[in-house]
C-alpha cells in the first residue's frame, strides 16, 4: 500500500460513516480488528462486535457523518482531523469533533483504529 492507498482508504472509512449503513462502515476493518474509539472506553474487536457498535451509533441518530478536515497517511499509518455533523432525533443539530489514528494491513483493510474524542459533546 501506498501513501496515497492509505489516504484512499483513510477518505473511504470516511464515506462509509456518512453512510448510515454500519456494515458498509465494517467493511473497512481487517476482521479481527481492534477499535478504540473513543480511546478512554473499552476495545471492540471483530467485525460481530464492530457491526452492534456501528448500528448502535447510527441509530442513535436521525442523520450523522464524520467530515475529513486533514489525513496525513505514513506507511502504514493516517492520523486524520474531522468533525461529525447530523441530526438527532428530536430534530436537533448535532456537531462535535475528533482525531483517529489508523493502522492498515497490507490490504488497506484498519487493523487498529484509535479515536480521541468526547462522548460527552455528542448529544443527539
Amino acid at each position: 500500500m501506498t501513501k496515497p492507498d492509505i489516504h484512499a482508504q483513510v477518505l473511504a472509512y470516511f464515506a462509509a460513516t456518512r453512510s448510515m449503513d454500519a456494515r458498509k462502515w465494517v467493511d473497512c476493518f481487517a476482521p479481527d480488528a481492534i477499535v478504540d474509539d473513543p480511546v478512554e472506553a473499552a476495545a471492540v474487536i471483530g467485525h460481530a462486535a464492530l457491526l452492534e457498535q456501528g448500528e448502535a451509533f447510527v441509530n442513535g441518530f436521525k442523520e450523522i457523518g464524520l467530515h475529513e478536515t486533514f489525513v496525513h497517511a505514513a506507511g502504514l499509518e493516517a492520523a486524520a482531523k474531522w468533525e461529525a455533523r447530523g441530526i438527532g432525533h428530536d430534530g436537533r443539530d448535532v456537531a462535535f469533533e475528533g482525531i483517529n489514528h489508523f493502522v492498515f494491513n497490507a490490504a488497506g483493510k484498519i487493523t487498529r483504529l484509535q479515536g480521541f474524542w468526547d462522548p460527552a459533546a455528542v448529544g443527539g
